[in-house]
């Protein structure tokens, strides 16, 4: 399955964004199969505004609509994975940010309507956990517009 192939439809994809080495993150389409969740890794780093005009010299900040999710997606990561079967291991090779999580495999889904630490002025819902049966803990930041709870019971 391409993402072309992908029919995008309410309720069967979300925007979030996941912290990984303490500080860092990166931002994730997620979608959602009858069988597995496909992270597509869809922006790298992203830094909050700062009172020091230096650290707004990079180019860390979200333009746009913050409130759309959409905002969030840089195309050229979607352009590096047009053509690749979402369901192979050349997607996974793509950029190891990706991932695939069968659905079987996820034991446990909570939502923490606490905002995250850290996000700057970003609009989000809270926190959505998984726990899978190797006892991998994710925590999926939703962003702009989404709901967290809905989230979370889209993915028992």
């Amino acid at each position: 399955m391409k993402i072309s192939e992908f029919e995008f439809i309410p309720n069967n994809h979300f925007v979030a964004m996941e912290y990984y080495g303490l500080i860092l993150n990166r931002t994730f389409l997620i979608l959602i199969t009858d069988k597995e969740l496909i992270g597509i890794k869809v922006h790298g780093l992203i830094g909050a505004e700062s009172s020091d005009p230096i650290v707004n010299l990079l180019p860390l900040t979200v333009d746009g609509d913050l409130q759309s999710p959409y905002s969030y997606i840089k195309m050229k990561y979607i352009e590096r994975i047009k053509d690749t079967d979402l369901l192979s291991n050349d997607f996974l090779r793509h950029d190891r940010a990706n991932f695939r999580i069968r659905r079987t495999d996820i034991i446990e889904t909570t939502y923490d309507k606490r905002k995250k630490w850290g996000m700057g002025h970003y609009p989000h819902d809270g926190k959505v956990y998984l726990l899978t049966k190797d006892n991998q803990k994710r925590e999926f930041i939703p962003l702009g517009n989404q709901s967290g709870e809905e989230i979370k019971n889209r993915l028992r």
